[in-house]
């Protein structure tokens, strides 16, 4: 569907499943979550994709290389209307497998997202939140020029307040300051 210098994003299929299952039950990649996604939620999540680019036009989409047609995760736009502070919202997220790590693919990846969004859907705003504690994501968002403001820092309502994870750091791009980028 999208194409940038070594990445493929497009929509999910039936070969996605296994890989993204044991993406979503890898230590390392779910640092950051209170669990691992059991195979169930991992099917639920593709459904949830796949319906989100059904009726919107733009999901989370599957990511591979370029090089090797390799999946190595996820890089999207979602809208969620779940119970945050900001919502209605369309949040820009990556997970991507550990091993890929630290070559700039999820920026590449997010800023072919941002493109997307505010060039072909028309968005006004993209957000990306994540825990406090998970500084390579923030760095993402960061390059990305995303901006964040203290005030914006927020507590995720499907984890008690006293979770070591619910508090989130939210980052916010408008349309306005990616065409100025």
């Amino acid at each position: 569907m999208y194409e940038t210098k070594r990445l493929i994003l497009r929509e999910w299929l039936d070969k996605d499943l296994e890989p993204f299952i044991a993406l979503n039950q890898d230590p390392k990649v779910m640092e950051f979550f209170p669990s691992y996604y059991t195979k169930e939620e991992s099917i639920a999540s593709i459904e949830i994709f796949k319906k989100a680019l059904l009726e919107f036009g733009y999901c989370m989409y599957a990511c591979e290389l370029k090089l090797n047609k390799q999946f190595i995760g996820f890089i999207g736009v979602m809208r969620r209307d779940f119970d945050l502070p900001f919502a209605p919202c369309v949040e820009i997220g990556w997970r991507l497998c550990s091993e890929y790590w630290g070559q700039g693919l999820a920026v590449e990846g997010a800023k072919k997202c941002l493109e997307i969004g505010f060039n072909e859907f028309n968005l006004d705003e993209i957000v990306s939140f994540t825990a406090t504690a998970n500084y390579r994501s923030e760095r993402v968002m960061q390059k990305l020029g995303m901006i964040h403001y203290e005030s914006d820092n927020f507590y995720h309502p499907k984890l008690p307040v006293d979770h070591q994870l619910s508090e989130h750091v939210l980052y916010r791009m408008s349309k306005e300051r990616w065409n100025q980028i």
